[in-house]
């Protein structure tokens, strides 16, 4: 992976400020010693429409730029079993990681 090929990855996901903002979010919780992050916390942060946060990392999972995973929300943030397939149906909550590929082109590895 490149730099030039993520940004048009980044460009061709048809909301590049989503794309682009998803990344720094999770870059900025990688350095800050967090795995990933949640759809829930980058929607409270960033005030994007959760459908097309949705739509992005769908996009982003395609290209091999992000993973999903999904948990089941019980109050405790420190005991969640992340799962790559949706077994909870519309109660299954989405936590976004970086690959290793992106990870590697930045150096966070």
């Amino acid at each position: 992976m490149t730099f030039s090929g993520l940004e048009k990855i980044i460009t061709s996901s048809g909301r590049r400020s989503i794309s682009s903002s998803l990344l720094a979010y999770l870059l900025d919780a990688f350095d800050n010693g967090f795995d990933g992050i949640d759809l829930d916390s980058f929607q409270s942060n960033t005030g994007y429409i959760r459908t097309n946060i949705t739509q992005v990392a769908s996009y982003l999972k395609d290209k091999g730029i992000i993973l999903i995973y999904y948990y089941r929300d019980q109050g405790d943030r420190n005991n969640r079993d992340f799962i790559e397939d949706n077994i909870f149906g519309r109660w299954g909550k989405q936590h976004y990681k970086l690959t290793s590929d992106v990870l590697r082109l930045y150096r966070r590895n």
